[in-house]
C-alpha cells in the first residue's frame, strides 16, 4: 500500500499528518478545510471506496481553499499517497 516513494511509511503516519494539518487549519480559522478533511477521514472503512471518499475530500479542499504554501505542500503529500492507495499506482 505504501510503496513507490510514498511521503508516509504507514497509514498511521498519514493519519497523524492529516490530523496535524486539520488541527493547524482549525486553529487558523479555516473551519471548512478542517471539517472537510475530518469528514473524509471518517469515511475510511478499510476498503478502497472509503479511501476514494477521503481523496474526494482532499480534492475539495485543494481546489476550493486558499492554503498557505506549507499547508499546500503537506496536503499534496497526503493527496499523493491517498491517490496511490485508491488507484494502486
Amino acid at each position: 500500500m505504501f510503496g513507490r516513494s510514498p511521503a508516509f511509511a504507514s497509514a498511521e503516519q498519514l493519519f497523524e499528518a492529516t490530523r496535524g494539518l486539520v488541527s493547524e487549519l482549525r486553529s487558523g480559522g479555516d473551519a471548512f478545510a478542517a471539517d472537510e478533511l475530518e469528514a473524509g477521514m471518517r469515511c475510511l472503512n478499510g476498503l478502497t471506496d472509503g479511501w476514494a471518499l477521503f481523496l474526494e475530500s482532499i480534492e475539495r479542499v485543494r481546489v476550493s481553499n486558499p492554503l498557505m504554501p506549507n499547508q499546500k505542500a503537506r496536503l499534496e503529500d497526503i493527496r499523493k499517497d491517498v491517490h496511490r492507495i485508491v488507484y494502486r499506482r
